[in-house]
């Protein structure tokens, strides 16, 4: 990537926005937009099944993804949407350094102090047990542990088996965010039933689209030219899928500062040495030679054999009592006269005429019938009771996908386990999801109650144990086993 004579953080003339806003017009900057978060693809799905299970899940859950791949912002996202429902505390770096720091941290939450005889790891335990009696109160408590692959992996591990130990369903859920490594840190196994992973890969072509374009709406620009595909796909490029290094590059391309540097690129990686060029120079004029004599030797073969070989025509001509006298070189041939037309006596098959078949003869008039009596009347069948209507899936409701829909009640009367993929206000976020994934016939869909609003959520299966569960999304295709599916138990929902 090469710059222009300024740089993109160069503030001479302003910085780069009053230049954008002065090229196309702009009310706002684009990239430094809060909202809309994300209105479609992976990361608001991973915000809705944050929301979930930090409310009603009784898994850990890890929030895992490359170096600016937007974790903290979406743990930013979940705060401000979850607030007034949940009860968030974020353990500092500080924290993180020792046990007796974490402990200190943890019972600072609690507005408590250690007791007498009580170690560090116990207050630890201790700190579930007691954030368990929150959840009864009706506010569940969530631990943001953001960077946790930069901790000790001791004390990550305290926190996960502390989490394990309480009640599950009540106590504090760690909410742990980092790289990849942390599954390695954790000791966990790829089938660990307490640990829910959520992972963020990088942003495609389309998902890159999907984010700028309802800010550049917002900003009053023009989609269609700050997002052309030649410009589109160099931001994608450069980015490579990261948001961090979206918010940079993205105002450069579009002031054209940004040079594709594609024949720099191809000029050194097809460089060569200066000790190999003379040994390279020599066999390019070897085989210059080679196919020059070639050349010479392929046309004298072709002359060669362009100029054919006469034959020796030899005749004989015998002279003898016994051929008195020879015979003209050109005999003359006499026709023969062959009839052109055969005559043949009597007549032709075709020629003799056909008889001509006697005419049959009129069938007689069959007789009239008798008129029959009357039958007498029959009675008037009863009219038959009008069928009662089917009952609604729900009152009040009409599900557009009646073929796809389950009531809610009949989801929870189910005692196996399933896989939900999806979950939104709109129904038409699930319906959405029915129609791209057609192929799949066993998807389908329910409407439940959340915060005094609608909740559709997509679901996938009834099976009989987390594992059949599980393996079956082994056989999901990948874009939706990317989107981490949620095991649950029917009668959660």
């Amino acid at each position: 990537m090469t710059v222009g004579d300024q740089g993109l953080n160069s503030l001479d003339g302003g910085g780069l926005f009053p230049r954008l806003q002065e090229r196309y017009g702009l009310r706002a900057d684009p990239l430094d937009m809060e909202t809309p978060f994300y209105p479609d693809a992976s990361r608001h799905h991973a915000l809705e099944t944050l929301r979930h299970l930090c409310g009603f899940g009784d898994l850990a859950l890890l929030l895992t993804g490359d170096p600016g791949a937007g974790k903290s912002r979406l743990l930013a996202e979940l705060v401000r949407s979850e607030s007034s429902r949940l009860e968030f505390h974020r353990l500092p770096t500080a924290a993180l350094t020792s046990t007796q720091a974490l402990a200190r941290a943890l019972l600072g939450i609690a507005h408590t102090g250690l007791k007498p005889g009580e170690g560090a790891r116990d207050s630890v335990y201790g700190f579930f047990r007691w954030s368990e009696s929150r959840a009864r109160k009706g506010q569940r408590m969530v631990l943001l542990i953001d960077d946790a692959d930069r901790a000790p992996a001791e004390l990550v591990r305290l926190l996960l088996a502390a989490f394990t130990a309480a009640d599950r369903s009540a106590a504090a859920v760690p909410v742990f965010s980092g790289s990849g490594q942390l599954i390695e840190m954790l000791g966990l196994s790829g089938s660990s039933d307490g640990v829910h992973q959520i992972h963020l890969r990088p942003l495609t072509r389309e998902e890159v689209a999907a984010y700028l374009e309802p800010r550049i709406h917002r900003a009053g620009g023009d989609a269609k030219a700050l997002l052309a595909p030649a410009r589109l796909s160099q931001i994608h490029r450069l980015s490579q899928g990261s948001f961090s290094r979206l918010k940079r590059i993205t105002p450069a391309v579009w002031l054209d500062m940004v040079s594709s540097g594609s024949n720099s690129e191809r000029r050194r990686s097809f460089s060569m040495p200066l000790n190999l060029r003379w040994p390279a120079l020599a066999l390019v004029l070897l085989a210059g030679s080679w196919w020059l004599v070639s050349q010479q030797y392929d046309d004298s073969v072709a002359r060669e054999q362009a100029v054919p070989e006469v034959e020796t025509l030899r005749k004989s001509i015998t002279i003898g009592p016994d051929n008195p006298q020879l015979e003209p070189e050109n005999p003359v041939v006499e026709p023969v006269n062959v009839p052109s037309e055969l005559t043949v006596e009597g007549p032709s098959p075709q020629s003799v005429p056909e008889p001509e078949p006697e005419p049959e003869p009129e069938p007689e008039p069959e007789p009239e019938p008798e008129p029959e009596p009357e039958p007498e009347p029959e009675p008037e069948p009863e009219p038959e009771p009008e069928p009662e209507p089917e009952p609604e899936p729900e009152p009040g409701f009409s599900p557009a996908s009646p073929s796809h829909f389950v009531a809610l009640d009949q989801v929870r009367a189910r005692p196996g386990w399933t896989v939900q993929l999806i979950a939104g206000n709109r129904e038409q976020t699930v319906l959405s999801l029915i129609d791209r994934y057609s192929s799949i016939p066993g998807i389908r869909y329910t409407r439940a109650e959340r915060q005094g609003q609608d909740w559709f959520v997509g679901f996938y299966g009834d099976f009989a144990s987390s594992d059949e569960a599980r393996n079956a999304v082994e056989g999901l295709p990948q874009a939706l086993q990317d989107q981490t599916p949620w095991l649950r138990r029917m009668r959660d929902f």
